[in-house]
């Protein structure tokens, strides 16, 4: 392999038709390899030309039931950033569990039990029974596949609409003997190879005590800003209103 055969960030995205955001999200989980030269990341050729030979379907999970009042696509990119300065995974669902955000920075070992069927509705009726949970003030959850997370809720006016949720991590080191059982439990219930279901475990990030307190912290700022959003959106469509209003006088 040559120098040649090597792509720069700017030109793969403009080969995959993918923002920056994306290309980082696809060499976390894998679907991308790349090279890091000093502060610069380089991806050989072979691989942006698998990516376009393959007839796979998107890794992102789909979003179900999307509201269509729902700013996805501005609140995608404050979820985006806020992932990756955090680096933590992030993302948003509403009461029923369904997300309306496409989740950042997801966790290999969570990304691989979502891509299968049973795996996503387990990972949707967890995230259902945070919502629920988060309107009695919980704010700390654990899925059934033992990640952990830290959530805020998303008001629009005065109901809760949704929950922002970071995660996808250990609060503090798992045993290993139960961590082995259960990773054999859930590669048996969703018929994923074992091996390769403990070889992601071993990325799952483990938050340093000293961070705990910082990390509880940020859904509540970023539920913060998608509020502000949400309050724009309503102040301009009864500004919309209005001048619909004066038109039919």
């Amino acid at each position: 392999m040559t120098m040649n055969d090597l792509l720069t960030t700017r030109q793969v995205q403009d080969i995959l038709k993918v923002d920056r955001i994306t290309i980082y999200r696809m060499l976390h989980d894998g679907r991308l390899k790349g090279l890091k030269i000093g502060q610069q990341w380089r991806f050989p050729l072979r691989e942006v030309e698998r990516l376009l030979g393959s007839h796979q379907p998107s890794q992102d999970l789909v979003l179900t039931n999307p509201d269509p009042n729902f700013p996805t696509h501005c609140v995608q990119t404050i979820q985006d950033l806020f992932s990756e300065v955090g680096q933590t995974s992030a993302f948003v669902v509403d009461m029923h569990g369904h997300l309306l955000t496409q989740i950042s920075r997801p966790v290999p070992f969570a990304h691989m039990l979502l891509a299968t069927p049973t795996g996503r509705q387990s990972g949707q009726a967890a995230w259902q029974q945070f919502a629920g949970e988060s309107l009695s003030g919980s704010k700390f959850f654990t899925c059934s596949f033992g990640l952990q997370y830290s959530g805020a809720p998303i008001f629009d006016k005065d109901d809760q609409i949704g929950l922002f949720l970071t995660g996808q991590f250990y609060w503090q080191p798992p045993n290993p003997r139960e961590e082995a059982e259960r990773i054999r439990r859930l590669a048996a219930a969703h018929s994923l190879p074992l091996d390769e279901l403990t070889r992601t475990a071993c990325d799952i990030p483990v938050i340093d005590p000293a961070q705990h307190q910082r990390v509880e912290g940020w859904p509540f700022t970023a539920a913060r800003a998608v509020m502000s959003i949400l309050h724009e959106r309503i102040n301009f469509m009864d500004r919309l209103q209005q001048i619909a209003n004066l038109t039919q006088i």
